[in-house]
C-alpha cells in the first residue's frame, strides 16, 4: 500500500493573465479548482496510473468537505484528521511566458492533539514494506522536525518512507534516513550552502552523500536540464521531454507518484525513471493540478532517454 500524507491540503484555483500586473488590475481566465495540496497531487496521480493510495492528513471546514468530496468521487480511498478552522485556499496564476506566480494562505492551526491523532491513524493503516509518502509544507505551529520524527515512527513499522519537502522539513528529515529523497536542484543547492547554478557533476557529488544503507534512492529534478536519478545500482540521467507546457504545478508531484507506484510494483530502475519522467511531463502538458493520463503517460515514456552515468 502507498499512503500518503499531506499536512496542509488547499483548495488549488489556477488561472492565467497575459502579463501579471503587480498594484494594477488583472483579469483572470481559464480559472480552474481542484482538490489540492503534494500529497493529495500525489494520490491523483497513483490514481491515474490505476493505482492505489489511501490519502490522510489534516482537513477543515468547508473547504476539507470539498477535497474530501473529490478524492470520494475519484474513488481515491481517505481518511483525514479533522480539525478547527478552514483549509487553505491557493491561488497559482500563469502568465504567457508560463511563469508561476503563487498566492497560498497558511492553513488552520494544528496542535499538539491533533498531530498525535494523525500519528496514531498513520499506524493503524500502515503494514509492514508499505510506502509512505511525506510531501509539502507543514502549518506555521507545527514543528519543524515532525517528517523526521513520523519517519522513524514509520521505519518502527517496518515501512519505507519517500521524502519530498525543502528547508528545514528536509535537513531534519533526512538525518532520519528515508528510503527515498526527491529534491530539486534549488532545494539540495540550498541544503548544501551551494550556487544552483552549480554544475551536473558537483550535484551529482554532493547528492551522492545522502545515499547509504537505509537510503536507497535519491532523485534530482532540475526542469529543463532533466532528472537525476543516484541508487546503488548505479547513476543515471534523464533528459527533459521537449513539451507543450500548460502548467508547471504538480510535476514534481507527479515524478513523486511515479517512483512510488514504480517501487511498489517492484519495477525495474530504467523502467521507474521513464515513468517518474514521463508522469511529470504529462503534468507540464495539463492544466492545473489534474494529472495526466495513464494512455499519455505510456507515450511519453517512449521519449525519455536514459544515461547510465555510474556504475555502482
Amino acid at each position: 500500500m502507498i499512503l500518503t500524507v499531506t499536512f496542509n491540503p488547499a483548495i488549488d484555483k489556477t488561472a492565467e493573465v497575459d502579463e501579471l500586473i503587480p498594484g494594477g488590475l488583472n483579469r483572470l481566465r481559464n480559472v480552474m479548482q481542484d482538490a489540492g495540496g503534494k500529497g493529495i497531487n500525489v494520490s491523483k496521480t497513483i490514481h491515474a496510473l490505476q493505482g492505489k493510495s489511501v490519502a490522510t492528513g489534516f482537513l477543515a471546514g468547508s473547504a476539507g468537505e470539498y477535497i474530501r468530496k473529490v478524492l470520494n468521487g475519484l474513488a481515491i480511498d481517505n481518511d483525514f484528521v479533522w480539525v478547527e478552522g478552514m483549509t487553505r485556499t491557493n491561488l497559482k496564476v500563469l502568465d504567457h511566458e508560463m511563469e508561476l506566480t503563487e498566492l497560498n494562505e497558511a492553513g488552520p492551526v494544528i496542535t499538539e492533539t491533533e498531530i498525535k491523532q494523525l500519528k496514531d491513524k498513520i499506524l493503524s493503516l500502515l503494514h509492514p514494506n508499505d510506502f509512505v509518502v511525506l510531501s509539502g509544507n507543514v502549518s506555521a505551529q507545527v514543528r519543524k522536525d515532525i517528517y523526521r520524527e513520523l519517519i522513524e515512527l514509520v521505519k518502527q513499522q517496518g515501512a519505507r518512507v519517500i521524502l519530498d519537502a525543502d528547508g528545514e522539513l528536509f535537513a531534519q528529515g533526512i538525518q532520519a534516513k528515508p528510503y527515498v529523497i526527491k529534491p530539486n536542484k534549488y532545494e539540495l543547492a540550498t541544503y548544501f550552502g551551494v550556487s544552483q547554478d552549480c554544475s551536473n557533476e558537483e550535484m551529482i557529488s554532493l547528492a551522492k552523500t545522502l545515499l547509504n544503507e537505509e537510503c536507497r534512492l535519491v532523485v534530482v529534478s532540475m526542469g529543463k536540464q532533466g532528472s537525476i536519478f543516484l541508487s546503488h545500482e548505479g547513476i543515471y540521467q534523464a533528459e527533459a521531454l521537449h513539451i507543450q507546457a500548460h502548467s508547471s504545478v504538480g510535476a514534481g508531484d507527479a515524478m513523486v507518484a511515479a517512483i512510488a507506484y514504480a517501487l511498489e510494483q517492484d519495477t525495474p530502475m530504467e523502467q521507474l525513471i521513464a515513468l517518474a519522467v514521463a508522469c511529470s511531463a504529462g503534468a507540464v502538458m495539463t492544466k492545473g493540478t489534474q494529472p495526466a493520463e495513464k494512455a499519455v503517460v505510456e507515450q511519453l515514456m517512449k521519449q525519455v532517454t536514459i544515461k547510465k552515468l555510474e556504475e555502482n
